[in-house]
C-alpha cells in the first residue's frame, strides 16, 4: 500500500497537468505485483503517455471519444447489441469507462486479466476494444439474451454481471484474437468521431499525444526520434560522453584529438586512439553494427526489410480473412434473425387462425336464436342437433 501511494503521488508530481485519477490505482496495483515500485512507476508513465494518452486527464475527453469509437465499432461487430443499447439510450461511458481506464483489472478473472495485459502491451489499445466488443457481443448479441433485458435497468444489471463463460481465459483469448478490429480501423473511426465531436461540441480542451499501438510501434517511434549511429561514429566521440569524462577527470572538456598520432603516448583526454587508425574506420564501441563491408550491411538491411514486408503482407492477409469470416458470421446472424422473425409471424398467424376456428365452432354449437312459435321451435331443435 505504501508503494502504491508513492507511485500515485509521484505521478501527480511528474504530470501536474493531469494529476491523480482513481482509475490509475488498479493499473498501478497490477504493475506492483510484477515489479519493484520504481519500475512500476515508469511503466505507468509509459501506459499513460504512449498506450492510453489523455485517459486520466481532467474532463476525461479521451475516454469519451474512445467511447464513441467503440460504439461505432459495435455496430459492425454486433448489430443487435448496438441497436438495443441505442434504443435504451445507454451511452458507452456508462459501462465501458471502468473497462478501458482500468484495463479490465476490476472486471475479468485474474488469469484473464494477465492474458489481456500481455496482448495489450504487445499490440496496444486495440486489444481493449476487442475485449469489450467480445463481452458485449456475448452478453447482448442474441434475441434470447435480449429477452431478459427489456429496460435500461435490466440491461445495466446484465452489463454489471457479465456471463462467466465469456470471461474465461481460453474462450476470451480465442475470441479476441479472431475479432477483425485493426489499428487502421480504429484510427479511421477516430478521425470520423473527432470530426463529429468538433462539429457538435467544439475543440477538445485536452490534446493528448499520438497514440502508439503496442511495443513495436513504440520501439519504431523511438528509433525515428533517436536514429542509430552510423558505421563511422563512436560513442567515445559523442559530446555528452566527452564532457562527462572531463568532469569525472576534474578538468575542462578537452579538444578533439588529431586524426593520427605519431607515438603511442597517453592521451590528454578520455578519448584514446591507437597508432595508425584512420578516423573513418568503424569503432568497436560505436554500436552493434558489424565490422564487415558496407555492401554486406546493406544487403542484410534489405533482407531484413524484405522479411518485414512479407510479415506485414501475411498479417494483412490474415486480417482480411478475419474480416471476411466476421462478415459471413454477421450475415448468418442476420439470416437467423430474419428466420426467427418469420417463424414468429407464422406462429402468430396460426394462433389467430386457430382462435378463429374455435370461435366459429362455438357459434355453431350455440345455434340460432330461439323461435317465437311452435313450428319454428322444432326446426331450431333439428338445426341444433345437426350442429352437434
Amino acid at each position: 500500500q505504501q508503494d502504491l501511494y508513492r507511485i500515485l503521488k509521484a505521478y501527480t508530481i511528474y504530470r501536474p497537468d493531469e494529476g491523480y485519477c482513481q482509475a490509475q490505482a488498479p493499473v498501478a496495483a497490477v504493475l506492483l505485483m510484477h515489479m519493484p515500485a520504481e519500475q512500476a512507476f515508469w511503466c505507468l508513465v509509459q501506459i499513460c503517455d504512449k498506450y492510453l494518452p489523455g485517459y486520466y486527464s481532467a474532463g476525461l475527453e479521451a475516454i469519451q471519444l474512445d467511447g464513441e469509437i467503440f460504439f461505432a465499432l459495435l455496430r459492425r461487430a454486433s448489430p443487435l447489441a448496438h441497436r438495443h443499447l441505442r434504443r435504451q439510450r445507454i451511452d458507452p461511458v456508462l459501462y465501458m469507462t471502468e473497462w478501458f481506464m482500468c484495463i479490465f483489472a476490476r472486471t475479468l478473472p485474474w488469469a484473464s486479466v494477465l492474458r489481456v495485459w500481455d496482448m495489450f502491451f504487445c499490440e496496444g489499445v486495440k486489444i481493449i476494444f476487442r475485449v469489450a466488443l467480445v463481452l458485449l457481443r456475448h452478453t447482448l448479441g442474441s434475441v434470447e439474451k435480449l429477452r431478459s433485458c427489456q429496460g435500461m435497468y435490466e440491461t445495466m444489471e446484465q452489463l454489471r454481471n457479465l456471463p462467466q463463460q465469456c470471461m474465461q481465459e481460453d474462450f476470451l483469448v480465442h475470441e479476441v484474437t479472431t475479432l477483425p478490429v485493426t489499428e487502421a480501423l480504429i484510427e479511421r473511426e477516430n478521425t470520423a468521431q473527432l470530426k463529429k465531436w468538433r462539429e457538435t461540441r467544439g475543440e477538445l480542451q485536452y490534446r493528448p499525444s499520438r497514440r502508439l499501438h503496442g511495443s513495436r510501434a513504440i520501439h519504431e517511434e523511438r528509433r525515428r526520434q533517436q536514429p542509430p549511429l552510423g558505421p563511422s561514429s563512436s560513442l567515445l566521440s559523442l559530446p555528452g560522453l566527452k564532457s562527462r569524462g572531463s568532469r569525472a577527470a576534474g578538468g575542462a572538456p578537452s579538444p578533439p584529438p588529431p586524426a593520427r598520432r605519431a607515438s603511442v603516448g597517453p592521451a590528454p583526454g578520455p578519448v584514446v586512439t591507437a597508432e595508425g587508425l584512420h578516423p573513418s574506420l568503424p569503432s568497436p564501441t560505436g554500436n552493434s553494427t558489424p565490422l564487415g563491408s558496407s555492401k554486406e550491411t546493406r544487403k542484410q538491411e534489405k533482407e531484413r526489410q524484405k522479411q518485414e514486408k512479407e510479415r506485414e503482407r501475411e498479417r494483412q492477409k490474415q486480417e482480411k480473412e478475419r474480416e471476411r469470416q466476421e462478415k459471413e458470421r454477421q450475415k448468418r446472424e442476420r439470416e437467423q434473425e430474419k428466420e426467427q422473425q418469420k417463424q414468429e409471424k407464422e406462429r402468430q398467424k396460426q394462433e389467430k387462425k386457430a382462435q378463429g376456428r374455435k370461435l366459429s365452432l362455438r357459434r355453431k354449437a350455440d345455434g340460432p336464436p330461439a323461435p317465437q312459435d311452435g313450428g319454428d321451435r322444432s326446426s331450431a331443435s333439428e338445426a341444433r342437433q345437426d350442429a352437434y
